[in-house]
């Protein structure tokens, strides 16, 4: 009984490590630009245009308004997935990523 009292402990502990969301916050937005985004709009943030893929790296939307596309859905793009799983931060890295970085490539 105290072996498994022991054991329940320690698994326990170990689930409420916030190890995992140290590393998944402190992703650059780079990275998570990669992981999320580039696959559709291209590492340079180009786009696709002829199969309808915008083309972002100069875009006019603020950095929120990125933000909340990447986590909710865009009011005119309903083909764009939601990454809802993404913390605001890490919403906001991919934004200023966006908007800081690849606006000048």
């Amino acid at each position: 009984m105290k072996i498994w009292l022991i054991a329940l402990v320690i698994v326990s502990l170990v689930g409420c490590s916030d190890y995992n969301d140290k590393t998944t916050t402190m992703q650059g937005g780079k990275e998570l630009y990669e992981n999320y985004c580039a696959g559709c709009h291209r590492s340079r943030g180009t786009g696709q245009f002829l199969i309808g893929v915008p083309r972002i790296k100069d875009t006019e939307l603020s950095l929120s308004e990125i933000a909340d596309v990447i986590r909710r859905q865009h009011k005119d793009e309903r083909q764009m997935p939601i990454f809802s799983q993404l913390t605001v931060p890490q919403s906001y890295s991919i934004a200023s990523y966006i908007k800081n970085t690849l606006r000048y490539k």
